[in-house]
């Protein structure tokens, strides 16, 4: 680990846009690859912890994707390939995966990753007593067996389909934390050490954390020397700082995004396209508002359809997102072969909404809105509508969702609160009516974490509170069943079930819009994204802005 006292901050760098204009012409040019510079991004929310085993949101996850490997990782196509384990077999009925580590791979204090490493990191995300949301990606797993230092078997109770993609994708180091409460193991949960193409700098809280180029990485030492991620809680203060300069990218290594109006209106000026190049791709993100259904305003299924059908989900995707995206009917993405094309979104229909609601027993009082007796209490049906400050599309989303269910007799109140306090104090201890979210998942469609009746618990992703005992049945065959096309039918049939339930409002998928300075080289563009293999990133030599 570095020493803060050895760390020359980013930004007080010598850098050429501080030592006279340049000529963005010379940005066309590409130039040989060489060492060098800084990429300094910006997201609106800060990080709960850098410990991948308790991260349960996009910074941290962001930061751990760079700092960590696992055994395998999905290359720009969307398939399985080498990381920490150079090569693997599965048992043909498919309850043993045998991996075959590298040899002489270092976490970043120097010591040796080796299968003491990946046993050690199944006892964690396996220990019950530590507040991870993964830990049922680890329930079929039987024993870890040693067979050498670098070859591990994986024996499973049973097969698990999605166990090459959901486990073992963070290895953690034994040596550092074995014997420690990992829940509040700060030494390392804040100054994490992995075996990733980034070291582990400096957090600062609300400010920024940084990461330096790991000089022993296995596959060869990363060519941006350093890089900041700066927290900054406005989307608009965001654009702002990248065209000042102060910013070099918005998505490249992390989730982050412009807006949508950003992308459309105010992209189009020398002063963005001398410096920045814009893209626009898939990705495996839904946009939605939870309904807390556990509150007895949204336990009917009459009424979420309601809600639905009152919200002009169109609407919101041209006037938000700029067309920027498609309606979502479920928990799954178009370009995922889990989705089901026969699930077909409710229709915007305030008349048809306001007879549910009377189906309901809901009645419109004097005060004009509804109210119906729940539990011997007159209750007026008022709730909460929580999202996070500084993420434009959402607030906006709050405020027309607030108009539109004014029309059916509904008081929905906007409640815009800063990322972490949101997160732990509303959404995690299920302190909330209802919120405005997004939920990002990995190209394998397994969400039993998200939606199984088990991971309702403060620390876990199903945080609707949704039950469903026949969704919990399929969720399972889901995880045993290996076939793809039994798979496939399996989930089709989850998602018109969740569908017709309507465990959320699935809202709409918005489209990636990563945006990066113009020097940066060496980017692996696909259908998912602009960030893999940030290791091969680089500035040519007569373009770097930033000196060591």
């Amino acid at each position: 680990m570095f020493r803060k006292s050895l760390f020359l901050l980013a930004v007080v760098s010598i850098c050429l846009s501080g030592c006279g204009k340049v000529d963005p012409k010379i940005y066309a040019q590409d130039g040989p690859v060489t060492d060098g510079d800084t990429l300094i991004e910006s997201t609106i929310g800060d990080a709960k912890t850098l410990n991948p085993a308790l991260a349960d949101e996009e910074t941290g996850g962001d930061i751990d994707g760079l700092v960590f490997n696992g055994l395998l990782r999905y290359n720009e196509k969307l398939e399985l390939e080498p990381c920490l384990a150079q090569k693997w077999t599965v048992s043909k009925d498919g309850k043993a995966i045998t991996y075959y580590l590298r040899k002489g791979v270092k976490f970043h204090d120097g010591v040796e990753m080796t299968a003491e490493d990946v046993v050690f990191t199944w006892k964690v995300y396996s220990d019950p007593t530590v507040n991870t949301p993964y830990g049922a990606d680890y329930q079929y797993i039987k024993n870890v067996e040693i067979i050498d230092p670098y070859t591990v078997k994986v024996i499973y109770k049973k097969a698990f389909a999605p166990a090459l993609t959901t486990t073992f994708t963070s290895i953690l180091p034994k040596h550092l934390l074995e014997g420690k409460d990992i829940n509040h193991e700060d030494a390392f949960n804040r100054h994490p050490i992995g075996t990733g193409p980034y070291k582990f700098v400096e957090w600062k809280s609300a400010q920024q954390i940084v990461l330096e180029a790991n000089p022993d990485y296995w596959e060869g030492k990363p060519h941006i020397h350093r890089f900041v991620l700066r927290i900054i809680p406005d989307q608009s203060s965001e654009f702002l700082s990248l065209l000042k300069g102060e910013t070099d990218a918005l998505g490249a290594w992390t989730s982050g995004t412009i807006t949508p109006e950003q992308y459309a209106r105010q992209t189009d000026t020398p002063k963005f396209t001398d410096y920045y190049n814009k893209y626009e791709a898939d990705q495996f993100v839904y946009v939605y508002i939870g309904w807390n259904l556990e509150s007895p305003l949204f336990k009917d299924v009459l009424v979420r359809k309601a809600l639905t059908m009152a919200i002009d989900r169109q609407a919101i995707i041209q006037n938000v997102v700029y067309g920027l995206g498609s309606i979502c009917t479920g928990p799954f993405v178009p370009q995922s072969w889990a989705y089901n094309k026969d699930v077909k979104p409710l229709p915007f229909d305030i008349e048809g909404a306001k007879g549910l609601l009377k189906k309901a027993g809901w009645k419109m009082g004097k005060d004009g809105v509804l109210h119906k007796s729940i539990a011997g209490k007159d209750t007026p049906f008022r709730f909460k509508l929580y999202t996070n400050q500084g993420n434009t599309s959402r607030e906006r989303i709050a405020t027309i969702v607030q108009q539109q269910l004014k029309q059916i007799g509904i008081d929905c109140q906007p409640q815009i609160m800063e990322w972490t306090s949101l997160l732990n104090e509303y959404i995690n201890k299920r302190k909330y009516d209802a919120m405005v979210m997004g939920w990002q998942f990995l190209p394998e469609p397994d969400c039993y974490l998200s939606w199984h009746s088990s991971q309702t618990g403060e620390h876990q992703y199903n945080m609707v509170d949704y039950k469903n005992k026949t969704v919990d049945s399929l969720l399972v065959q889901g995880r045993e069943t290996v076939d793809p096309k039994k798979r496939a039918v399996i989930y089709h049939k989850i998602h018109k079930i969740l569908a017709d339930d309507v465990a959320a409002t699935f809202l709409y998928v918005p489209y990636s819009l990563p945006v990066v300075h113009k020097r940066f080289k060496g980017l692996e563009t696909n259908r998912n994204g602009i960030g893999w293999h940030p290791e091969k990133w680089y500035v040519p030599a007569g373009q770097q802005k930033y000196s060591q």
